[in-house]
């Protein structure tokens, strides 16, 4: 007996695209317009790969970047102040390292977030639409 996929997967691009239009409409009466698949069918794999590596590299800084943290934090946060300010820690005077040393301990000492409210927010935003 053949499946839905078995059938599917045979349709060209065109027909296809409009299959999954429909099956999305299927799901709470969503409308996602045939042009949306078409557009995203009709990518050069090159770019689908391309994708797929910047997530992969993404996720590995994540995994470096979630251990150095769990770490020392205040060493953690003055290596991200560091990278954001454009200040190399080895080559800097004792006044900007003192300075940064400072502001990661501020940081730390109160909740620790230094994110940008108004960044947090907008990544609130946009994943609450999803």
């Amino acid at each position: 007996m053949k499946s839905t996929y078995d059938e599917v997967v045979k349709q060209p691009c065109d027909k296809l695209a409009q299959t999954m239009s429909d099956m999305t409409y299927c799901f709470n009466e969503t409308v996602v317009p045939k042009k949306h698949y078409k557009k995203l069918l009709s990518r050069q794999l090159e770019e689908v790969v391309s994708d797929s590596v910047a997530l992969n590299i993404t996720n590995a800084y994540y995994k470096a970047l979630y251990e150095l943290n769990k770490g020392n934090r205040a060493w953690f946060v003055a290596a991200i102040l560091c990278v954001e300010l454009g200040v190399n820690p080895a080559k800097a005077s004792e006044q900007a390292n003192s300075a940064i040393q400072q502001l990661a301990n501020s940081i730390v000492a109160q909740s620790g977030k230094y994110l940008d409210p108004e960044i947090e927010a907008t990544f609130k935003g946009i994943t609450a639409e999803v």
